[in-house]
């Protein structure tokens, strides 16, 4: 992909990526200040909670088929779309069905808590927010950037957002269970909006009752392998929450999750850019164009590092101004907790986009070791941090376990692809070369 191509596609994704973190962040702002500190920690835990649950419901799924549909557009190996797609979704369903049965059962034995009740109602999220998220890939996969974009950003945001203050609004009530509802709802609405879209590409697209039909054993195998990836990516960048909310308390977990909320703004550069090239890595990659994969990867990182500092310089030394101004002064606390994260987002976009590139060119495998790695290192922190620091503590060791995953995920790149993605890719290459002597 042309620099010029890169930065049109990215800019387009990236404005709706920076109108979904207004809405995103006013979401978080609402609930918040009408929540409190408790209610919106109860609700921040259950939602980190679902969310992993959702993956293993996904069985990676949509990172397949969202490869292997781009895949088949960059090579002359038709594939039977409609039966796959079918395929993927009942697979998934019966998946999603066993999560929630097997956590309803789960919940029947454990202490009567806010977040254990509010779980029992969360749980029948990970049916929606599974099928939309195969719905979602599938949409990516045909290289509908800004659909992909629109669905799982400003409008899931949008949704929930509408939904929840109207709810609260009406009732005159604001608790975290209306919170969680309305985000299910969220999820059913964009499922069934996808859902219709999809249908509508598949129909405009030439049939193909001829081609290659994903099998049962393969969407197994190498969407469990996509699964596993994410469930640890998902825990490394949720452990932390997870493990203040054991250590911890509530109050605790409303406070940082206000800061984390503020350091994913960083990476909002990232996501935009990821979300576009995501795709092509699999179709340069598929037709052989190692010159343009470098290039175009190359470049990615210098427009990643380019957008996160101009978020994050501010973030860095500003954090207890902008967290006071926008969420107020109960939430001050947090300020030195999102200062560290924004940092630690910074410095990890100095390795580039490597995970993409390792998942979206049949290196997935290697991501498990990084992440698993990454994992335990995080988790050791967070024990040792979390007790004496709380949100301090949380934040240290997340930062920290984000640069030295992604440093690692670049190293792979390189030995495996020959690919530089650091912006000192130079510095990076020798020191594989020499470990590798």
């Amino acid at each position: 992909m042309q620099l010029r191509n890169l930065i049109q596609l990215t800019a387009s994704v990236g404005a709706i990526g920076l109108l979904d973190r207004v809405v995103a962040v006013g979401l978080g702002i609402i609930f918040a200040r009408w929540l409190g500190p408790t209610e919106f920690g109860t609700y921040a835990f259950v939602v980190t909670a679902i969310a992993l649950l959702c993956i293993p419901a996904k069985l990676g799924i949509p990172e397949l088929l969202t490869r292997d549909i781009a895949a088949s557009r960059g090579s002359g190996e038709p594939l039977a779309l409609a039966r796959s797609i079918v395929k993927g979704f009942a697979i998934v369903g019966v998946a999603a069905l066993v999560i929630v049965a097997v956590g309803q059962l789960v919940l029947q034995f454990t202490a009567d808590t806010p977040i254990s009740r509010l779980m029992k109602i969360g749980l029948w999220m990970v049916i929606p927010s599974a099928f939309f998220e195969v719905a979602a890939g599938i949409v990516r996969g045909f290289g509908r950037t800004i659909a992909f974009q629109l669905y799982g950003s400003v409008l899931l945001s949008g949704a929930t957002l509408a939904m929840g203050a109207s709810a609260m609004l009406l009732l005159d009530l604001y608790t975290a269970q209306i919170a969680i509802e309305t985000r299910f709802a969220a999820f059913t609405l964009l499922l069934m909006i996808s859902s219709v879209h999809l249908v509508l590409i598949l129909r405009r697209l030439m049939p193909v009752v001829e081609g290659r039909v994903l099998g049962t054993g393969e969407i197994l195998s190498t969407g469990s392998r996509f699964m596993f990836n994410s469930v640890i990516s998902m825990a490394l960048v949720r452990i932390d929450l997870l493990l203040l909310g054991i250590l911890a308390t509530e109050e605790a977990v409303g406070l940082y999750r206000v800061a984390a909320e503020g350091g994913l703004l960083v990476a909002f550069g990232y996501t935009a850019v990821t979300t576009v090239l995501a795709p092509e890595y699999a179709r340069m990659h598929k037709s052989g164009d190692r010159d343009q994969l470098q290039k175009t990867v190359r470049h990615a990182t210098w427009l990643i590092m380019l957008i996160g500092s101009l978020i994050a310089v501010p973030l860095i030394f500003g954090s207890q101004l902008i967290i006071e101004l926008v969420f107020g002064s109960s939430y001050a606390p947090a300020s030195l907790a999102l200062s560290i994260i924004a940092a630690g987002y910074l410095v990890s976009f100095l390795f580039g986009d490597p995970i993409f590139i390792l998942n979206m060119t049949g290196y997935h495998d290697r991501v498990t070791v990084i992440v698993a790695i990454s994992l335990v290192l995080s988790m050791i922190l967070c024990l040792l941090l979390i007790p004496p620091l709380g949100g301090t503590g949380a934040a240290i060791a997340a930062s920290i376990a984000l640069v030295f995953y992604r440093y690692l995920a670049s190293r792979e790149v390189y030995k495996a692809l020959g690919v530089n993605c650091a912006i000192f890719g130079g510095i990076v290459s020798r020191l594989t070369r020499d470990r590798t002597i």
